[in-house]
């Protein structure tokens, strides 16, 4: 009992000082759509380009530590930390998305030289035709946005649309409507631009950046090496069209499972934000998991001083094992970090009653990711 008493206190600290982010994949527990507020880093859905350049056009290095997550908001940077060399930012998510509504809520960087963007991409490196639609911004003009995209590596689609504002001075919420017969761009919700010919049939990976331009001065014009500069995100949302893309990924898409959100539980503690007091036979439920025609592996986001287990099963707290996940310490109760374990396909599908349920130590729990890898 003074173990218990003693970490339920932890956790009224933790409630005190914990951000509470949403990112969230629904409807219920299907992955039928996203949106992401951005206050912070969900590595499980995004990741952050590091240490390399595109080249050509490029001219900067892509830098984790230039992706920022500050006061409800994603800052992408481009800075320099020598003479004449530059470091930008890249945020691309994990998981390719095909037909549906795609938008931002976004201001980009103002300055001659440079791109902030939002755009859909596929390409060799993910094995697949060159398709991509854009949003994009010219720093030397910010009251213009650009559209365009590419259907196997054919592009030349651009066009400029003015904007009637500033678009650096303010949050404004831009759109593409992406359909096996159209793509529709939209700017606070109003129609600006459509085509209908030589559409994009490959799912792409969502992608923001900030980045200077060399050799392509006709463009963007000569960058004139100030920084640091940024392009700022509020956030961003997905929404699927009803006709599946052709090329649409057959396995099932990622989704999540808030701890603290669970249908009924057994001796834990539960906040608005986790679940701790995880103990050896506690367990918490999950009603009428949809997982589809199944996954392969299973993420925890945790926090404990101890090692530790717990076992994912169907039905009942006894009932058909899913996995098991064996955990580290991660040496503090505020210091969540990412574990997990693979999981069978061929049973890990259809609906089920899924439980989580303590087999030794004791952790607190934030979330759990069923994926396909």
């Amino acid at each position: 009992m003074l173990k218990k008493f003693t970490k339920s206190v932890v956790f009224r600290v933790m409630l005190a000082t914990m951000l509470l982010c949403s990112v969230f994949v629904t409807s219920t527990y299907a992955a039928s759509s996203l949106y992401d507020d951005f206050n912070y880093y969900n590595s499980s859905l995004w990741e952050k380009a590091d240490g390399y350049s595109n080249g050509g056009m490029f001219n900067c290095t892509w830098r984790a530590n230039n992706v920022v997550f500050s006061n409800g908001t994603m800052q992408l940077k481009l800075t320099s930390p020598s003479y004449n060399k530059f470091d930008g930012a890249e945020y691309r998510s994990r998981q390719k998305y095909g037909y549906g509504l795609y938008e931002v809520r976004m201001k980009p960087a103002k300055n001659v030289g440079i791109v902030s963007s939002f755009f859909t991409y596929t390409g060799p490196s993910d094995g697949t035709p060159w398709d991509e639609i854009d949003i994009e911004f010219l720093g030397k003009d910010t009251t213009k946005v650009q559209f365009n995209y590419y259907t196997n590596g054919v592009g030349n689609h651009e066009v400029l649309v003015n904007l009637g504002f500033d678009a650096s001075q303010a949050f404004h919420t831009y759109a593409f409507d992406w359909q096996p017969g159209y793509i529709k761009w939209y700017v606070d919700g109003v129609l600006k631009h459509t085509v209908t010919s030589n559409i994009p049939t490959n799912p792409g990976k969502i992608m923001m950046n900030i980045w200077n331009g060399i050799g392509v001065d006709s463009w963007l014009g000569a960058y004139n090496g100030v920084n640091p500069l940024t392009a700022s995100y509020e956030w961003v949302r997905y929404t699927p069209s009803s006709s599946p893309s052709p090329s649409q990924p057959s396995n099932a898409a990622d989704f999540k499972l808030n701890a603290w959100q669970h249908s009924s539980s057994s001796g834990v503690t539960t906040w608005n934000g986790g679940v701790g007091s995880f103990d050896p036979g506690d367990w918490i439920k999950f009603s009428n998991v949809n997982l589809s025609t199944g996954y392969n592996a299973f993420a925890v986001s945790y926090a404990t001083v101890v090692n530790g287990s717990f076992e994912i099963s169907m039905d009942s707290p006894n009932g058909t094992l899913l996995g098991t996940v064996n955990y580290p310490s991660t040496n503090g109760w505020e210091n969540y970090t990412w574990n997990g374990t693979r999981l069978n396909p061929s049973v890990a599908k259809g609906t089920h009653d899924i439980y989580i349920v303590g087999k030794s130590g004791y952790t607190n729990l934030k979330e759990f990711w069923f994926k396909n890898e």
